[in-house]
């Protein structure tokens, strides 16, 4: 149950696509029959302010950076927690030949990992 190439848009339908719409998602067919129906319908019209107005704000708060000072702290203490927690790790690796009465050759590798804190 598709929906008709050309065909009018619902409000129902603008509204689940609406955010892949404004983020320019949509395939060519989906975005034309949106964008009518967000050109003629004044409350999705409204909808589609509202949510461009929103992402605005929310791209102007995010666009603030930390002062440089603060930048520093935080790295010079994640080098500090980061020194605290090194740890240094020792791989043995021991390779055995077991020959059995029968005459069958068993090989066997065990492999221990050790880790210590720094």
């Amino acid at each position: 149950m598709g929906t008709d190439v050309g065909a009018a848009c619902s409000c129902a339908e603008a509204r689940a696509h609406l955010e892949a719409f404004l983020d320019h998602e949509c395939d060519g067919d989906l975005s034309s029959r949106l964008a009518r129906h967000v050109a003629d319908c004044e409350h999705c019209s409204r909808l589609a302010d509202a949510e461009n107005h929103l992402r605005e704000i929310l791209r102007s708060c995010c666009a603030e950076q930390a002062p440089p000072e603060l930048r520093e702290r935080v790295i010079g203490r994640l080098s500090v927690l980061r020194a605290r927690t090194a740890t240094s790790s020792t791989t043995v690796v021991t390779d055995s030949t077991t020959v059995l009465s029968n005459g069958t050759t068993v090989r066997s590798r065990t492999v221990r990992v050790a880790r210590s804190q720094l």
